[in-house]
């Protein structure tokens, strides 16, 4: 349970470090921002403990089954809040000044 929570825990911060470094400025759609940036602290935290979790022997691949389950729970997170921004700024009013500006 420990384990989970920790897990749980480094790819969320990773998530927010990624997300707020990156994919929040390259990406237009906040849900596709959010999903890549679970993606990417996933392979980021599952790339490190491979490192760590090997003590001085080979490369431990199954590293990245470890954060699984941590990142699918994040990921579950990320979904829902990208969906809430996603709907937000599609039913948010344009304004007329906004308009004036791009014609």
């Amino acid at each position: 349970m420990a384990g989970l929570f920790g897990g749980t825990l480094g790819v969320f911060v990773l998530f927010v470090l990624w997300e707020f470094a990156l994919f929040k400025r390259v990406m237009d759609d906040p849900l596709k921002g959010k999903m890549l940036s679970v993606l990417a602290a996933w392979l980021t935290i599952g790339g490190v403990a491979g490192f760590g979790l090997a003590n001085g022997g080979p490369y431990y691949w199954p590293a990245f089954g470890v954060y699984a389950i941590p990142a699918v729970i994040v990921g579950t997170f990320a979904y829902w809040r990208g969906s809430k921004l996603r709907e937000e700024i599609e039913q948010a009013p344009v304004s007329e000044d906004v308009i004036d500006t791009f014609r």
